[in-house]
């Protein structure tokens, strides 16, 4: 009985397409001392050679009617572990006895999420290889112009995205609209953002700075409760010009921008 493909849950698998696995398999760098994380196996095509290369590989996997072929592929193979439920409601935490590194094509639908849940569990994961939309990981792996989003700085806070490989629609059944792309987030080990600021102070400018993308960054960061002439006063000190806009502003910028304002306040 083949099985039936279900939308609610976003699924797209890959057909039979040996080369692009094997590229995730390459560009991953699996080794024998990894422990792999897996959100949405499907019917296990990738799961079958993370098998071959890892210490250990668990899944997460949401859909009951896929549990039957996951086990009755892999169940007598002792590095597999497979767990039932929603990966944004199972605890991750406890699943990892050491770090370990996501490889997975994840459900679209759900992919900012996705990635904040891993971003949350960063003590535990140490990289995360993706497959995503092509828009989404254009996103967040841009360096400068109108893709950056809240998102792209979200992820550079924790780490350093890199944008792999493109995958086109006709790769999966069934078709999605869009061509996919594998990425890999690393988490900085030194935590070297997250030491000069906090989450809070560095999100309330990222925000506020994105909160209009029509407008320049003057006037978004005036939301805050600064004057526009106080505001221009300390980008000046930065050498940004008042028209611009907040997607062209590097980490380091943003991180400074905030340190210059929390001293104007005491």
């Amino acid at each position: 009985m083949s099985f039936k493909h279900k939308k609610k849950y976003g699924q797209n698998f890959l057909t039979d397409q040996d080369e692009v696995l094997d590229k995730i398999m390459e560009v991953s760098g699996v080794t024998s001392e990894d422990h792999i994380i897996e959100i949405g196996p499907g019917e296990g095509a990738l799961t079958g050679l993370l098998l071959q290369e890892a210490a250990k590989v668990t899944c997460i996997e949401i859909d009951t009617d896929l549990e039957k072929i996951l086990r009755k592929k892999y169940s007598t193979n002792e590095k597999f572990n497979l767990v039932m439920g929603d990966v944004l409601e199972v605890d991750i935490n406890p699943l990892i006895e050491k770090k370990a590194k996501v490889v997975a094509n994840i459900p679209y639908y759900i992919t900012s999420p996705i990635i904040n849940k891993i971003i949350d569990n960063r003590d535990k994961i140490d990289e995360m290889y993706v497959m995503v939309q092509k828009e989404v990981a254009e996103r967040v792996c841009a360096d400068s112009g109108k893709e950056r989003s809240i998102l792209t700085l979200a992820v550079e806070y924790y780490g350093e995205a890199e944008y792999l490989f493109t995958i086109p629609k006709e790769f999966f059944t069934p078709a999605p609209k869009v061509d996919s792309a594998f990425m890999s987030i690393k988490f900085y080990g030194d935590r070297r953002y997250e030491n000069r600021i906090s989450e809070e102070l560095f999100f309330k400018y990222v925000k506020a700075a994105f909160s209009n993308k029509r407008k320049n960054i003057v006037n978004n960061l005036a939301t805050l409760g600064y004057s526009k002439d106080e505001v221009r006063e300390v980008i000046e000190q930065l050498n940004i010009s008042g028209n611009e806009r907040a997607e062209n502003l590097t980490i380091e910028e943003f991180i400074n921008l905030a340190e210059i304002f929390e001293k104007k306040k005491k």
